[in-house]
């Protein structure tokens, strides 16, 4: 597709500027600058019909999105006058236009080793809907499908200025999809221990865990659904032995269950809203000149290397 000649103070929300459609995490620093201009603008000869005048600029730059499968949009502003900056985004998927709110610092809070993160900081919300309408208490979100991953389609970001003065501004859009591969993580570096498909030959574990347990050697463990070790508790899963956290899959031949190495419906790729600092900054490498630094404003809103 060959990229339009139209300036931003040519476009509306009707002819946005569009910067691709996006299937793997994508990232863009847009820059540019907003207000009024004086200078002369239409035909010079006023003795015909013309619109020729003294004008110019714009207090909006307008942008679109094009997701190919469900994902996140991130927005967040950069220097050098970021208050004075409104950052707005549209689903172009709804007749009329439907503003989507962005989440801010009073979204949900994680905390861990004393330091408090906000996973979904500057997200384009997905929808705006009713509190937890699908209420699922083993989520993060609980279920509120605000912050669930925007549906595949068509989205609209507007850059506008709340100053009547030119103001230069700066952009940081991450466009980021929900993982799909599960990761298990062995405390052997040979990568001699893991789930294997077997019967459960020990006790279930219960939620939450109260006092010290230990998993024998060779045995299999099972905890339903999800499992909360209190503070100051230790479970050890001895070597050679598993622990299973997940829903009960019976077996075909047996009255027990049996462990299936196979992620199940249940499992929640999107409710730690992680962001890698290393996939952000391969993304940006990926697509970008080796001269083009990653924008530090984007490291605050990862919580991963």
């Amino acid at each position: 597709m060959s990229r339009s000649a139209l300036s931003q103070p040519q476009r509306t929300q009707n002819n946005p500027l569009l910067l691709g459609a996006f299937s793997q995490t994508s990232i863009r620093y847009l820059t540019g600058t907003l207000g009024a201009q004086y200078k002369p603008i239409g035909r010079a000869d006023t003795s015909q019909i013309s619109n020729g005048g003294i004008g110019g600029g714009t207090y909006n730059h307008w942008f679109q999105v094009n997701l190919a499968e469900p994902g996140w949009i991130i927005l967040t502003k950069g220097p050098p006058r970021p208050k004075y900056i409104q950052v707005s985004a549209y689903d172009l998927n709804r007749t009329p236009i439907q503003g989507n709110p962005i989440f801010d610092a009073d979204s949900i809070h994680t905390s861990t080793n004393g330091s408090t993160y906000i996973p979904y900081l500057d997200t384009v919300m997905s929808s705006q809907s009713d509190f937890y309408n699908t209420f699922n208490r083993l989520r993060l979100d609980r279920g509120d499908d605000r912050y669930y991953p925007l549906n595949a389609g068509s989205y609209l970001i507007c850059v506008s200025s709340t100053r009547n003065e030119t103001l230069e501004y700066g952009l940081a859009v991450v466009i980021e999809f929900p993982v799909n591969e599960a990761f298990f993580e062995l405390e052997d570096f040979d990568g001699s221990v893991c789930l294997q498909e077997t019967d459960i030959d020990a006790p279930n574990i219960n939620s939450p865990v109260t006092v010290d347990t230990i998993i024998p050697v060779g045995a299999n463990a099972f905890t339903e659904t999800s499992c909360t070790i209190n503070s100051g508790v230790t479970l050890t899963v001895s070597d050679g032995s598993t622990w299973y956290i997940g829903e009960r899959i019976p077996s075909s031949t047996f009255d027990d269950f049996k462990i299936i190495l196979e992620v199940g419906d249940d499992a929640y790729y999107d409710t730690i809203h992680d962001h890698s600092l290393s996939e952000w900054q391969n993304a940006w490498d990926r697509e970008h000149q080796d001269t083009d630094k990653f924008p530090e404003l984007l490291v605050p809103l990862t919580n991963r290397p």
